[in-house]
């Protein structure tokens, strides 16, 4: 009884305790993926009112994918760049309805089925019509075809097809043509006034020539001047606008390890190939590494004129049948070649074929073709359609034996009927061979390609490794400093939200996931990519998320440090030359260096010997009256002292309305990248695509 006595007089703490544990559990979920509960689930970017939903993202990077098939394709890139696209087109589409512009029907038929097709729908309607057999790109007869798919003896799934393919070649359309309507009203905007024509005419047309003497920062001493944190920061502050950030960043340094084949690895895969030689050479055909995985074979007959690859070519003309060797060696691949046997063949011959929608028609077709009908006599690309003058090679995988020694056997000009099956059914054409080259020497090549590869061994060595430095070193300092002795490189990057990667690591996204969610001084456990190529552990060092990019980053701190240093040895060098002298031949020998002449243009982006992004000193020269010496002027880089000696205008006379466009290429749409930022505004991007990303981890 004191027992349950006891139980009941803790049964309040008791419930308690299970709700702040359950509570701790929701909140901590909340916490980690925010997006579970309250706000916009769904959405993985929004901005100017816009949303970029989870589905309508992950369709658009399907589709990008598929199209990338066998190119080189950067997901994590391409996510962010499909996430700007949505919201650009949506905020566009949302600027236009604001607008009131509009693309009518009528305008889309004009450029979809008109004589002069728009740029953006030519390339399919002339794919489409070539593949209709039509003589030239025609909107028209494709919409007809699309329509009435039987009168152009197509099945009625091609329709559908050609549909498809028409729908959104005019969606295409109708956003190219919104798009010019909007930069056309916006072009307006941007237009100069006579002001502007004017000033760019005096900053183009006219070239100082001055006299000048400068003295270089490189000349003060670091030990002559006062320097020190306080000084960097307020060169930051007056520049601080620079550092401004579109989204919180974390700097982090992280450690890149390649899964690469040790040396071991290397003379492994060495032996195993001076092995398959020798067996190569002793039996016939690729029986030596037929049943060996490592070893990836691929077979072909062609003569030497197809063989592209200089060392194949020479190997195999060089060569005896049922000789092996290696061709080709990098530091991840060998290529071995073996002739397995020659024979003479036809390279090519020049062919022409004709099929017609009534077969029945084909002998007299033929006839009239040997009778010196021409071909386009013939053709009509409706009933009847076929290819003229077209080179094959009889040597190509996949042609039929019984065709290819029908044409290898034809008579030279001469038509004939020829009759196969196709899935049972009877196949007729009429071929004509019109030329055929003479016989040459095919060879029947293999090539064998063995992939140096990590070893398991080897992975379970750099993995382990790694992580015991990462158990070693839990700190963010640590982490950094102790990597050198430990045989490691530290590298630096900042990431962000938008990040498509984590510093120069490919398909990294997810680590950039593990950065904005972890805390300052955190190290990361042992990370390793989806392709398995190599591992990665990181620490967050800093996190700026005040908006400015502060002097401490150091994706900045070396280069502020310079130009602050720049600035007070600038600085220096007003006072100790400022009055010194009347004229340039004076401040030249007070400041030991000789005077120069030189030609400045105000739009110049290189000030004669002082260097780029010297805009206070070529204001000065543009502003000074001629035969006034003017300075010291300090710039970036030094100081100037100069007198304009004349102004020249090549004889070149205003004219408002040139120098006019010249501004709109210069200063108007010419300098719009891109129009996300515009329909922007003030408003940021707030990119949420990391809540989709799996967590990171071991």
């Amino acid at each position: 009884m004191a027992t349950l006595e006891k139980i009941r007089n803790k049964s309040v703490l008791l419930f308690v305790i299970i709700i702040v544990a359950l509570l701790a559990f929701i909140l901590g979920d909340f916490l980690t993926s925010g997006r579970t509960y309250f706000g916009d689930p769904t959405t993985v970017a929004k901005a100017g009112g816009q949303k970029v939903e989870y589905q309508e993202y992950q369709d658009r990077l399907s589709r990008l994918s598929e199209q990338s098939r066998g190119r080189n394709y950067d997901a994590d890139a391409a996510s962010q760049q499909v996430i700007n696209d949505i919201l650009l087109e949506k905020l566009f589409q949302q600027e236009c309805r604001d607008l009131g512009i509009v693309v009518t029907d009528k305008e889309i038929s004009e450029a979809m089925t008109g004589e002069n097709l728009h740029p953006a729908a030519y390339q399919t309607i002339a794919y489409l019509s070539q593949q209709l057999g039509l003589p030239a790109a025609s909107g028209a007869d494709v919409y007809q075809a699309m329509n009435a798919p039987a009168k152009y003896g197509l099945p009625t799934e091609a329709g559908a097809q050609i549909k498809q393919i028409w729908a959104d070649t005019e969606k295409q359309v109708e956003e190219q043509l919104l798009g010019a309507k909007f930069y056309r009203l916006l072009g307006g905007l941007f237009g100069y006034n006579e002001l502007d024509a004017k000033a760019l005419y005096n900053d183009n047309a006219a070239t100082r020539h001055i006299t000048y003497a400068t003295k270089d920062v490189s000349s003060v001493a670091d030990d002559q001047i006062e320097f020190g944190d306080a000084d960097i920061q307020a060169y930051w502050n007056a520049h601080k606008n620079e550092y401004k950030l579109n989204e919180e960043l974390r700097n982090v340094d992280y450690i890149y390890v390649a899964i690469e084949p040790s040396q071991a690895d290397r003379l492994a895969a060495q032996q195993a190939v001076e092995a398959a030689i020798a067996g190569l050479n002793e039996k016939p055909g690729t029986e030596a590494v037929q049943t060996d995985s490592r070893f990836s074979i691929n077979r072909a007959t062609t003569a030497a004129s197809g063989i592209n690859d200089r060392r194949l070519k020479s190997f195999v003309t060089d060569s005896v049948a049922g000789t092996a060797a290696v061709i080709n060696q990098t530091n991840t691949a060998y290529t071995i070649a073996k002739v397995l046997g020659t024979k003479q063949g036809i390279d090519s011959l020049n062919v022409t074929m004709l099929s017609a929608e009534n077969p029945a028609i084909l002998d007299s077709l033929a006839a009239a073709l040997n009778a010196g009908t021409r071909f386009d006599q013939i053709v009509d690309n409706t009933t009847i359609g076929g290819q003229d003058s077209l080179w094959a090679s009889l040597e190509a995988p996949g042609l039929d034996a019984k065709l290819k020694a029908a044409l290898t056997d034809a008579a030279i000009g001469h038509a004939f009927v020829y009759t196969d099956t196709v899935n049972g059914q009877p196949a007729s054409a009429i071929y004509r061979v019109n030329r055929r080259h003479a016989p040459v020497t095919f060879y029947e090549v293999a090539t064998i390609e063995y992939g140096i590869d990590p070893s398991n061994e080897t992975l379970e060595k750099l993995t382990q490794d790694l992580r015991t430095y990462v158990s070693n070193n839990s700190s963010a300092a640590d982490f950094t400093e102790n990597a050198s002795a430990a045989g490691y490189s530290v590298q630096t990057a900042q990431v962000g939200a938008s990040s498509s990667r984590l510093g120069m690591a490919p398909d990294s996204r997810k680590f950039v996931k593990w950065a904005m969610e972890a805390k300052k001084g955190q190290v990361s456990p042992m990370l390793q990519d989806d392709k398995q190529s190599y591992l990665l552990a990181m620490a967050v060092t800093d996190i700026y998320d005040d908006g400015y990019l502060p002097a401490t980053s150091p994706a900045i701190a070396t280069q502020l440090r310079q130009q602050a240093m720049n600035s007070k040895k600038g600085d220096k060098l007003l006072a100790d030359y400022a009055g010194k002298a009347s004229d340039v031949a004076g401040y030249a020998k007070a400041m030991g260096v000789e005077t120069a002449e030189g030609n400045v243009n105000f739009n110049s982006p290189v000030l004669l010997n002082m260097g780029v992004r010297e805009s206070a000193l070529q204001g000065a020269i543009a502003a000074a009256e001629k035969g006034k010496t003017v300075g010291p002027v300090k710039g970036n880089h030094g100081v100037l002292v100069f007198v304009v000696n004349d102004v020249n205008t090549d004889n070149r006379p205003y004219n408002a309305e040139e120098y006019g466009q010249r501004f709109n290429q210069s200063f108007g749409m010419g300098r719009l990248q891109s129009p996300l930022p515009l329909l922007l505004g003030k408003d940021k991007v707030k990119n949420k695509s990391l809540n989709f990303i799996s967590g990171v981890g071991e």
